[in-house]
């Protein structure tokens, strides 16, 4: 890398240009939403609505919507143009390591403070100092489990998997980032509702104001928050997409954490009085659903673009399938909202029915295709990538014989043979550590010539990615591990 490239204040890897893009294209949105409020006169005057104190009321909490965001987007500028000083400071005084310096911490303060000020929206601090014990009890119940929901999502892979701290990252983002973001949006929406259009005949209707445009706000950038992190893993870390697999694991992921979230915020609102049917709605009979769901098809799209060769193609799947996402939350909020208000008028049920019948039944109605969608996509995908493994494997060149031969491979093709062989490992030990040794062994031994035969597939394709290791460097490495075991 060349002096100067070490003094430039954003990346140089255009990957990482464009992950800082998707990122401030999150701010960017918030943005223009302060715009438009500023551009639009309110259409209604609300202190002569009737409701005196409307006034004062709407007035704060509009301008708690972008509390942290004018603050945050002033430091960035303010270290902005102190970052660009000390460059050109130390470029007149000819210290390249000073620039060097300044340009890494320079960029890393930004990332983190462009993921700080969404973040810092979620949770709500204000709810937490209210209600701190059922924000607590909440995070404890809904953790367990989100975590077996995450375990489920990284075994869906039957042969490469993406690494567990990507999935992380994922779950991070949509439990954090994503989510912040969305409740900025939503409290947009439901300030900018009540000023700028006119009211209902009742003026104390201020809710059917927000219920109008909310299903299809939420639905649209609730998946723009959860799809730029998407977007982001896989422009950064696009060697682990292998396929369709990859990137629904990837989105669930993503969708997971945002459900975690949500669901704590709903389960702690009130000091907890909805808490039971919340839990069963969205970490029970809705786990694998709603925005697990929703971004899982999101994912799938990058999924399906590594796999493309034209850019056109790789964009036109992306927005086909965040729109698919969109369009599935938007209606799936507006037919739960309108069933919930009619449902009294239809039938009467009582409590247990209502809660163990009519609300999975509804979750079934309006998110099951969404999930019959992404397992048929994740069995075609899974399908595919063993083809292409085996028709990888059979094609090997002689210097590879000895880090995957005949056996191996049918082993590796199989993934009942190689947890058979793992659990025939941990037994024959003679101990239980000495067991348990053996058992992560052979999985990294496994993992690592998956990773090799996987590569090897992408270069049969045309689409090997410059970032992953080398043949040299996994053949290396499975030699140190075939020598372990």
């Amino acid at each position: 890398m060349t002096e100067e490239a070490h003094t430039r204040l954003l990346p140089v890897c255009p990957r990482q240009r464009l992950a800082l893009l998707v990122l401030v294209s999150l701010h960017v949105a918030v943005a223009l939403t302060m715009l438009i409020n500023q551009i639009r006169p309110p259409q209604i005057d609300v202190a002569q609505a009737g409701i005196p104190e409307l006034t004062r009321i709407s007035n704060f909490l509009a301008s708690l919507v972008y509390w942290q965001y004018l603050p945050g987007w002033a430091l960035l500028t303010v270290l902005s143009a102190v970052a660009v000083g000390h460059l050109r400071y130390a470029k007149a005084r000819h210290v390249p390591h000073r620039r060097e310096r300044v340009a890494r911490r320079y960029r890393r303060t930004l990332v983190m403070t462009l993921l700080a000020l969404p973040a810092s929206k979620i949770p709500s601090l204000l709810d937490v100092a209210v209600w701190p014990r059922a924000h607590a009890l909440a995070f404890l119940l809904c953790l367990p489990p989100t975590l077996y929901a995450l375990w489920l999502v990284h075994h869906m892979q039957r042969f490469r998997r993406v690494p567990v701290r990507l999935l992380m990252t994922a779950l991070a983002w949509g439990a954090v980032v994503a989510t912040g973001f969305g409740l900025t949006m939503n409290e947009w929406w439901k300030s900018f509702s009540t000023l700028h259009f006119p009211l209902p005949e009742n003026p104390l209707d201020m809710t059917h104001l927000k219920d109008i445009g909310l299903p299809m706000i939420t639905g649209v950038f609730e998946e723009l928050g959860k799809g730029a992190g998407v977007a982001i893993l896989f422009l950064l870390h696009r060697r682990h997409f292998d396929s369709v697999v990859s990137g629904i694991v990837v989105g669930a992921a993503t969708g997971l954490g945002f459900n975690f979230a949500e669901s704590v915020t709903y389960m702690a609102a009130f000091d907890g009085s909805g808490a039971g049917f919340h839990f069963w709605a969205r970490q029970v009979a809705g786990l694998m659903a709603a925005h697990t769901a929703f971004t899982a098809i999101t994912g799938a799209a990058f999924g399906i673009a590594r796999q493309l060769h034209s850019r056109p193609q790789q964009i036109t799947t992306i927005a086909l399938g965040f729109c698919t996402a969109a369009s599935a939350h938007f209606c799936n909020n507006a037919m739960l909202d309108y069933i919930a208000k009619e449902s009294r008028t239809w039938f009467t049920a009582d409590d247990a029915a209502d809660v163990l019948v009519l609300t999975p039944a509804q979750l079934l109605l309006f998110q099951g295709p969404l999930v019959v969608l992404y397992v048929l996509l994740l069995r075609r995908g899974l399908r595919s990538q063993e083809g292409g493994l085996r028709e990888a494997l059979a094609d090997l060149p002689r210097s590879a014989q000895d880090v995957i031969d005949a056996r191996e491979a049918a082993v590796l093709l199989s993934p009942a043979r190689r947890f058979r062989l793992k659990v025939d490992a941990l037994r024959a030990a003679g101990s239980l550590r000495h067991g348990v040794t053996a058992y992560h062994r052979l999985s990294r031994l496994h993992a690592a010539q998956l990773s090799l035969a996987t590569e090897r597939w992408h270069h049969l394709r045309g689409e090997r990615d410059p970032s992953a290791p080398d043949e040299e460097t996994l053949h290396a490495q499975i030699l140190r591990l075939k020598a372990a075991v």
